[in-house]
């Protein structure tokens, strides 16, 4: 009898490496890992493997999260049933989180694709292979974890000793052998900012002198050529100068002070003139617990028109509503804003945290720097993450006064932006930002009454509960169409006008398309879409298309639901 031929396999190679370092190289750590596959895909010809000619490559993206061009390309390709089989050279090379290995292995289960490590042997069609590779992923998190506390361990160690960590060199220096050498001139340049500074009546009128001057940040010449500072000093990046212990000879590790290695180019007593002169123009932080109501944000928000928005407060039935309002006590004819001071101060809270653990944005900021460095300020913000996440308001209102957070809003949206030099400064760590860093508070317009306001729409893959008003006047909406098409004519004819209409306005909203009946059963509508809107349409389209343009639902995708 004759043997059919086994079935073809396509297989797709996947590598990564986390730093960029090498990967200049003519032959780097990506093309072993893809060669020691192809001579596994290569053993397999006689069960029909065959390696597709397309690279999964991520060089220097870490393994801790799922945000890598190469694995979302893989993973888009499986879903599309391109590929048969994906091969790695380890099991830590995919992923090193648990819960994302979780998440590529639903993808690989629905598409029906089997994985295989080339130096680890198990086979995850039976439990005893998926508990095997479980037992690896738990050793490849549990590694990561240790280098992230290895690398913090390290920064603390040798700041402890004075030296230098890299990162921008402040103005007054110079690098060598990793070591920070005094530069006469630029020094020249510090001191007499510094003296500027003492006779200046505050920081905005001594920026006004340096910018009149031709004073400049530090000018450095980047690995490839280009040249970045040079310009004039921001409000922000002069306070960082001005306390920057570096220039009194020593280092700082988060709140503690060490000697440094380095030689000092500001006397004591000049520096201790200018810390003690910018901790009076500073309001003195708020300590938890020191009165009853603490609000986040007070003395960092203004409206459009410049005018501060004070925390208020009312109450309604027994409970207290709070908001940021702005103050008219300037006079200004312009209408007053006001926004929800709960919605705000959790919002701000987490785009802060989306930020510090998004390692494509924290690579963007810290572009010009070493791969270790890149590596330490990943791992320094993912530890500050985790503890703004459980911070209480008079903490988390220190480090936003430290880091000068600024909220400006307007009748049409909301902003934020932070000084990102003094966040890394938190941390230990140094960067040079000379431009405010953006923080995205996403918001929507929504119609109340014969006013607009604004609303803040939830953090993006944050859980939202269904409005149950919303949810009740939809079923309302079936049951008024099933009343409608159950009536003859007469009986249509016998209601009061009035009732038959609004039962007739109720029951268009059963028209709706599924997948928008489906977003307002799981919560997912734009914050626009609520009950009373609804209720209130004048006219509602049969066009699906035309509903989902109307109510903000254009980006979504029809899908088939049976009700």
């Amino acid at each position: 009898m004759a043997v059919s031929p086994p079935k073809r396999l396509r297989c797709a190679v996947y590598t990564r490496k986390s730093t960029e370092e090498g990967l200049d190289q003519a032959f780097n750590s990506l093309d072993a890992q893809r060669e020691a596959c192809a001579a596994y895909v290569m053993s397999q010809r006689h069960e029909g493997w065959t390696l597709l000619p397309d690279s999964y490559d991520d060089g220097g993206f870490t393994g801790g999260n799922m945000e890598r061009p190469g694995l979302q390309q893989l993973l888009a390709d499986v879903r599309a049933s391109r590929v048969d089989v994906v091969v790695v050279y380890k099991v830590d090379r995919l992923t090193r989180s648990l819960a994302d290995f979780a998440k590529i292995v639903e993808v690989l289960d629905n598409a029906g694709v089997s994985f295989v490590s080339v130096t680890q042997a198990f086979n995850t069609t039976n439990s005893m292979g998926r508990l095997t590779l479980n037992v690896l992923l738990s050793f490849a998190q549990f590694e990561r974890e240790v280098i992230a506390e290895r690398i913090r361990d390290k920064v603390a160690a040798s700041k402890a000793r004075g030296m230098w960590m890299g990162g921008p060199l402040p103005l007054g220096y110079k690098a060598e052998d990793r070591k920070l050498m005094v530069v006469p001139d630029e020094a020249g340049t510090v001191r007499e900012i510094m003296r500027r500074y003492l006779a200046a009546p505050n920081i905005m009128d001594l920026l006004d002198e340096l910018r009149r001057d031709g004073i400049v940040s530090k000018k450095l010449k980047l690995r490839d050529g280009s040249i970045r500072g040079g310009i004039p000093f921001r409000r922000g990046a002069l306070h960082h100068l001005l306390s920057n212990r570096i220039y009194v000879g020593e280092t700082v590790h988060k709140d503690k002070v060490y000697p440094g290695q380095h030689e000092a180019i500001i006397d004591r007593e000049l520096f201790d003139a200018v810390q003690a002169k910018l901790a009076g123009r500073t309001n003195t932080p708020l300590a938890p617990g020191a009165r009853r109501r603490v609000s986040l944000l007070a003395g960092l928000i203004r409206d459009e028109q410049g005018r501060p928005m004070s925390p208020v407060h009312t109450f309604n039935h027994g409970w207290r509503y709070s908001y940021y309002a702005s103050n008219l006590g300037d006079g200004s004819k312009e209408a007053a804003l006001r926004l929800p001071a709960g919605e705000l101060d959790q919002a701000v809270r987490a785009e802060l945290v989306a930020f510090l653990t998004d390692v494509h944005r924290i690579r963007d900021v810290a572009i010009d720097q070493s791969p270790d460095d890149q590596v330490n300020l990943v791992a320094s913000f993912a530890v500050l993450a985790s503890n703004i996440e459980s911070m209480a308001i008079g903490e988390l209102r220190h480090l936003l006064q430290r880091i000068e957070l600024t909220v400006i809003v307007s009748r049409d949206n909301a902003a934020a932006q932070f000084d990102l030099p003094a966040l890394t400064a938190w941390v230990g760590l140094e960067i040079d930002h000379p431009q405010p860093f953006a923080l995205p508070l996403s918001t929507t317009t929504v119609a109340w009454g014969h006013e607009a306001r604004l609303r803040l729409d939830p953090p993006a893959g944050k859980k939202v509960e269904a409005d149950p008003n919303l949810v009740q006047l939809i079923a309302r909406g079936f049951a008024a169409r099933d009343e409608l098409l159950a009536m003859s004519p007469e009986q249509a004819a016998a209601m009061p006008v009035t009732t038959f209409r609004h039962t007739e306005r109720i029951a268009r909203l059963a028209y709706l398309a599924p997948d928008i009946i489906r977003a307002i059963l799981d919560g997912h509508q734009p914050r626009r879409v609520t009950a009373r809107y609804l209720s209130r349409l004048g006219a509602l389209p049969l066009s699906w298309t035309a509903q989902r343009e109307m109510l903000g639902f254009a980006a979504a995708r029809p899908s088939v639901f049976n009700f």
